[in-house]
């Protein structure tokens, strides 16, 4: 799967090509639906192209409350991988992106992409103020499929509600609209390690803007090499004033881990609340800090 960074570094692909636009935070059994799709268009030969965003529409929209996300967009960009894409197309959504009319976005893609079909999920719009309706998009001149959503047990499958899910700590309910278990990937540096005596591994860690499980212990499996470590991860979320979130995690073990540029972090079940003693949330001095200058009065 080749990955590029701008609309202008498009490679010339096989014909047909399938295309697919959209967000696919945490690449649930919904965005695989569309995915599967793709496939089912060019298994006779072409190519299958994902047109997704380094950003969530939602830090450019409502800066003070962004979305947090499922998945971060390398471990989004692994998962995708898995489904045969051609190519992925990065872009980072800006002002100047949103204020494009969807006649201009498409226009000036094709110059360098001529896709033959695009799929999407039935509440897709495009263009400034979403005035690229379905009825407008049919009218563009190639093939246009807008598919239903999943569901599970006839609750649409969104990452809305897979996020309202983690927040209430329902791993069984998002383990079967992922079509996985649930998962975060952490960069690891294997200096990081402690090893606390003989049988004990010490790793503390953390990450930012994901969608936060409730404060707790779970029973966690470590994948990067060869077979899953069994782990307890001591697991503490917060998130400032500005709505954005930050993820703190002690995690103990009892294998070596092998070296690896990340670590996936797989979430088996909910042990218990208690917490570690000595963790001490961020106080209210120090989230004044983390405000942006222009919250504060000049």
């Amino acid at each position: 799967m080749k990955i590029v960074r701008s609309i202008e570094e498009i490679p010339e692909l096989e014909g047909p090509i399938t295309l697919s636009i959209g967000i696919f935070d945490g690449v649930h059994l919904g965005h695989q639906m569309i995915l599967s799709r793709l496939s089912k268009l060019t298994r006779k030969g072409g190519s299958r192209v994902l047109l997704t965003f380094s950003n969530h529409p939602s830090t450019l929209f409502t800066p003070n409350s962004p979305v947090p996300q499922i998945t971060s967009l390398n471990q989004r960009l692994d998962l995708l991988k898995e489904h045969g894409l051609d190519l992925v197309i990065v872009l980072p959504f800006t002002q100047e992106f949103a204020n494009q009319s969807y006649e201009s976005f498409f226009g000036y893609l094709r110059t360098y992409l001529p896709f033959d079909h695009l799929i999407v999920g039935e509440d897709a719009r495009f263009g400034k103020n979403q005035a690229g309706s379905p009825e407008k998009i049919h009218k563009l001149g190639w093939s246009t499929e807008y598919l239903s959503k999943e569901t599970h047990h006839k609750e649409a499958i969104s990452s809305g509600v897979i996020r309202k899910a983690l927040q209430e700590r329902s791993l069984k309910k998002v383990k079967k609209m992922l079509g996985r278990s649930y998962s975060i990937s952490l960069p690891f540096d294997k200096a990081n390690i402690i090893r606390e005596n003989e049988v004990q591994y010490k790793w503390v860690t953390g990450t930012e803007k994901l969608c936060l499980l409730p404060s707790a212990v779970y029973a966690v499996d470590l994948l990067s090499k060869g077979k899953p470590i069994p782990a307890i991860a001591f697991y503490r979320g917060t998130q400032n004033i500005t709505g954005e979130t930050n993820l703190f995690l002690t995690i103990y073990f009892e294998k070596e881990i092998p070296e690896s540029d990340h670590i996936e972090l797989v979430f088996v079940s909910y042990l218990h609340d208690e917490l570690n003693p000595d963790f001490k949330p961020p106080s209210k001095a120090n989230l004044l800090e983390s405000l942006k200058p222009e919250f504060f009065p000049s």
